[in-house]
């Protein structure tokens, strides 16, 4: 009896003993769970993005200038045309009913093999011909050709639009008022078709409306994007998706954003320093949400803290206080 109780007092030690070390040594290493990043150089780059359709910058419908009927048509789409060109040729209503008379009149004396009445008509249509010409259809702007509704032999009228010329193309884009005052004339900004979705174009801000439209409860304004140089695959009424260039900053040095920490107004983050972090003011710069532009407090390759195990079991309890943090001197980070 008296070997089993001392066995059982033993073992109670035995148990008692693993368990305290068991606890400091878990203590240790929730101490020790502290994680770092370096400061690096990187590149921080905010966007603001919308959708929107290619669109003639200027776009002139070409009407007939007389009502009658189309003799040639002369340029087809994606033609490129200057101020002057002739389009199209088209007869009068007058020209028409003659040089119409004429010939059915020839027709007639064919027919009956009258030669002295088919010498009278072709007289007569050569005189229909020569007494009212065909109208030159002009074009007034340089451009492409982006629409034909037009071939020979149709009938139209002063209010038929035969063409459709364009300047050129742009992407237009409606930007909300949360971020219209981000947006400024000559503002770099990439161009993404729908249609052709590994195609990047870029362009810039040529144009931004000075009148706002409310859309679904928002009020927006459109934004005229200019590329630098147009696609052959650009076609008017193409689906364009652009992002605007808000932020842009290259080879800046970066630490994540969760690496920042703040008190009464001014920024430090925790630098390790050996073992042991230390605290450190710094002035920040551009951000894009995850990361934050360094410009002054740091050197590439000094490691942060991101994320410290200690620190926040320490900040829920309170049984347990943070230090109080001192610098040297005073702080004026941005």
């Amino acid at each position: 009896m008296k070997k089993i109780l001392i066995g059982i007092i033993i073992l109670v030690i035995v148990v008692a003993g693993f368990f305290i070390i068991r606890k400091k040594l878990t203590g240790k290493s929730k101490q020790e769970q502290i994680v770092t990043a370096d400061v690096t150089r990187g590149n921080i780059e905010v966007k603001v993005t919308s959708t929107g359709t290619v669109q003639p910058y200027t776009r002139v419908e070409v009407n007939s200038p007389v009502s009658g009927r189309i003799d040639r048509v002369l340029v087809n789409e994606g033609n490129f045309v200057r101020p002057g060109d002739i389009l199209a040729w088209i007869s009068s209503e007058d020209r028409i009913a003659l040089l119409d008379a004429a010939r059915s009149n020839l027709d007639a004396a064919q027919k009956k093999g009258d030669s002295d009445a088919i010498k009278e008509a072709l007289a007569s249509q050569v005189i229909a011909d020569n007494a009212y010409k065909p109208v030159p259809l002009t074009n007034s702007i340089s451009g492409q050709v982006i629409a034909r509704s037009c071939e020979p032999g149709q009938n139209v009228t002063t209010q038929t639009v035969l063409f459709v010329i364009s300047d050129r193309l742009v992407a237009s884009v409606q930007v909300d008022e949360a971020d219209i005052g981000k947006i400024f004339l000559g503002q770099e900004a990439e161009i993404t078709l729908d249609a052709f979705p590994n195609e990047n174009t870029q362009g810039k801000v040529t144009k931004i409306a000075h009148e706002g439209s409310l859309v679904s409860d928002v009020v927006v304004y459109n934004i005229m994007v200019q590329p630098l140089h147009v696609p052959s695959y650009w076609s008017s009424g193409m689906t364009a998706n652009v992002s605007f260039v808000i932020i842009n900053q290259q080879n800046v040095l970066t630490v994540p954003s969760t690496a920042i920490k703040e008190r009464n107004g001014n920024k430090f983050v925790l630098v390790m320093a050996g073992n042991r972090p230390e605290p450190k003011q710094i002035t920040t710069g551009a951000t894009d949400g995850k990361t934050i532009e360094i410009t002054e407090g740091l050197a590439e390759g000094d490691k942060v803290v991101v994320s410290n195990t200690q620190n926040q079991q320490n900040n829920s309890s309170n049984s347990t206080r943070t230090p109080r943090m001192r610098f040297g001197g005073p702080m004026g980070g941005h």
